[in-house]
């Protein structure tokens, strides 16, 4: 199908070196870039030819789109071609070609803004409707009215919590951005998001999400960006499996009641209780065995990238670690081990460290 390409053309009351840099520069990007209403709280940006740029564009919902490509052609303040493409799940969409021409006139500049390739008339037609409104930011951010640098999808919860952590390395992992709120649980803020006040909860909007599988589960599928699924059928029911396991047996014994032993003591002299110590062992010696066999053939629990489960049952590990009972469980469990230095040697896992 021959579609043709997408030509606009806008005069705009600022000279062509400041319109070109609107163009090129991360923070005037931000002030502008995508249709009205949405914002954009994470560009990147290598203005060089061969450099690449992707800009993380998000909804008041929390809906969330990023586009990407590589500069082509750079003449300042002339001239700037690049492609464009927008990711979608773990791919990209087919890419066009955006030819840009910066021409002085009357104090000002002319915009011609063409662009190629499409493979659909209809995404050429939702081309022009998004370019137009963009073209409308640009002008209110050239006259003073910038776009607020704000992240859509807001996530609270308290950033010691194991699964507060995981959801913000899934978000981390997708490479989206995000706001994060630090609250108390059973606080007025959790339980306007959470019914029973319990951590994380997630605001889209007017829209909110409670209980860390389905937060997670909502990442996967919304954010572009790598899978954190697999794509076989099995396969993802393993991870399934991973994740119900967690949440039904093992936060329980590493955390309920081990972990909270450690750091909300209840022992004399203000230490932790050795009797409930003593008792929380044998199912967290049970569970680590249990783990220590899923990991078995490789550094995560399924396939051979991190997948939903890793994330989820990783920042639990890594509190066990603090204390002396299940880090000696743990020197026992190389194979848990390996696979919490793989998950640890991860951004995700250095970005979302509580402090």
């Amino acid at each position: 199908m021959n579609v043709q390409p997408l030509v606009l053309n806008r005069h705009f009351k600022a000279p062509p070196e400041r319109l070109f840099a609107a163009f090129t520069e991360r923070a005037l990007m931000q002030s502008w870039y995508g249709p009205e209403g949405m914002t954009v709280p994470k560009c990147e940006v290598d203005a060089r030819v061969g450099g690449a740029y992707r800009v993380e564009m998000h909804g008041a919902d929390g809906d969330v789109s990023i586009v990407t490509g590589v500069f082509r052609e750079i003449e300042a303040p002339r001239r700037l071609v690049f492609t464009w493409g927008w990711l979608k799940g773990a791919g990209r969409n087919p890419e066009t070609v955006v030819t840009l021409t910066f021409t002085p006139r009357e104090g000002g500049t002319d915009l011609e803004l063409v662009q190629t390739g499409f493979a659909q008339e209809e995404f050429h037609l939702a081309h022009a409707e998004g370019w137009r409104s963009a073209l409308n930011a640009l002008e209110s951010s050239l006259a003073g009215a910038p776009k607020p640098v704000r992240a859509g999808p807001v996530l609270l919860g308290q950033p010691l919590s194991n699964y507060t952590r995981a959801a913000r390395m899934a978000l981390a992992e997708k490479g989206v951005a995000y706001e994060f709120k630090a609250v108390q649980p059973h606080s007025s803020e959790m339980r306007a998001v959470h019914p029973w006040g319990r951590m994380p909860g997630l605001q889209l909007g007017d829209r909110t999400l409670y209980e860390t599988s389905a937060i997670l589960r909502f990442i996967e599928e919304a954010y572009p960006g790598p899978a954190l699924m697999p794509a076989d059928p099995f396969e993802r029911a393993r991870v399934e499996q991973w994740i119900s396991a967690f949440n039904a047996y093992l936060d329980r014994a590493f955390v309920r009641d081990y972990i909270l032993v450690h750091l909300f003591p209840s022992g004399a002299d203000g230490k932790p209780d050795p009797s409930r110590i003593e008792a929380a062992l044998p199912a967290l010696r049970l569970g680590l065995s249990i783990l220590d066999k899923g990991y078995e053939a490789g550094d995560y629990l399924v396939g051979d990238r991190p997948t939903l489960a890793d994330i989820l049952i990783c920042p639990a590990v890594a509190i066990l670690d603090r204390f002396p009972e299940s880090a000696d469980l743990l020197a026992a469990c190389p194979n848990v081990r390996r696979g919490q230095a793989a998950m640890a040697a991860r951004p995700s896992f250095s970005a979302t460290q509580p402090t």
